[in-house]
């Protein structure tokens, strides 16, 4: 069983289970800490989430009967290893004392991406100059990263992230054209904050609550891009362009909440998100540049 409403009143609790059982979905409603949570089998979330939706474009609530959806996946532990991913790379390039050589063979080289190399707008990714550049991404990765994978899974999360993370270095470097170098994570932390952003953007809209307003989400982003993304060493342009691809590519997902995948699909998607991550650091070992 997998959550589908939590925070309920008793009353839209029933209201809801009536629906359910009117459309032949089984269902189990309980109690917790003084409110309701409904759930429901995997394969019946997306025909609930619809048959719910239906039911309340025909009887719109009321502002202070908003209720909150639950998110599509359960907590999972790969924002963690995300993150120490990150922090693996950094060690091991340290202990090589030749940091700047790595950051010219991987770097996001906007003349050299532009020029072919496209797995530099992936490999820069997993680059860091200092401890405190990687520590800020690193609690980017945990925060941010943990939204994603509740929202699109531990798989199908990574393979956005990293996706968007990586359009937003290759947008950067055609902005700039040339003579720029950037290397950390944090193009794609603001990416998934964008894919967060756009997905509780079109939730709450979507199921036309009041009480959340959805554009607050969106701004919240840009709020969260002037406070963390501004800083005098930061890159902002890249910063942007990875919140926007976020927005941009969260926006294009958004079915995908109504048709949670299992655990095969998921597994997929990680597998593909390491290839691409492989590979890319495969293509550029063969370049020649170490």
């Amino acid at each position: 069983m997998v959550p589908l409403f939590a925070h309920l009143s008793a009353e839209r609790a029933q209201t809801y289970s009536l629906v359910l059982a009117s459309a032949g979905i089984v269902h189990v409603t309980y109690r917790r800490d003084g409110r309701y949570a409904i759930t429901v089998a995997q394969r019946d979330r997306g025909p609930s989430q619809r048959t719910i939706s239906l039911y309340l474009k025909e009887n719109p609530i009321g502002a202070d009967q908003a209720d909150t959806l639950s998110p599509p996946y359960p907590r999972s532990w790969s924002a963690i290893y995300a993150a120490l991913l990150l922090a693996a790379v950094h060690i091991a390039v340290d202990a090589t004392r030749q940091q700047e050589i790595f950051i010219a063979a991987f770097g996001a080289d906007a003349g050299l991406i532009l020029n072919g190399q496209a797995y530099r707008t992936i490999t820069a990714l997993l680059l860091h100059s200092d401890w405190a550049h990687l520590l800020g991404n690193m609690a980017g990765t945990l925060l941010f990263g943990t939204f994603a994978a509740r929202l699109y899974g531990w798989g199908f999360s990574w393979l956005l992230i990293l996706a968007t993370g990586a359009l937003g270095n290759a947008v950067t470097a055609w902005w700039y054209g040339d003579h720029h170098l950037a290397i950390g994570a944090s193009t794609g932390v603001f990416a998934a904050l964008g894919l967060c952003a756009a997905t509780a953007f079109r939730r709450y809209r979507r199921h036309r609550s009041r009480r959340l307003r959805p554009w607050l989400s969106l701004a919240a982003a840009l709020a969260l891009l002037g406070w963390l993304g501004t800083s005098p060493r930061s890159d902002l342009l890249a910063h942007l362009f990875g919140l926007f691809c976020g927005c941009c590519i969260g926006a294009l997902c958004i079915r995908w909440l109504e048709r949670p995948t299992g655990w095969p699909l998921q597994a997929a998607a990680f597998i593909v998100m390491c290839l691409m991550v492989l590979g890319s650091c495969w293509w550029g070992s063969l370049s020649g540049a170490l």
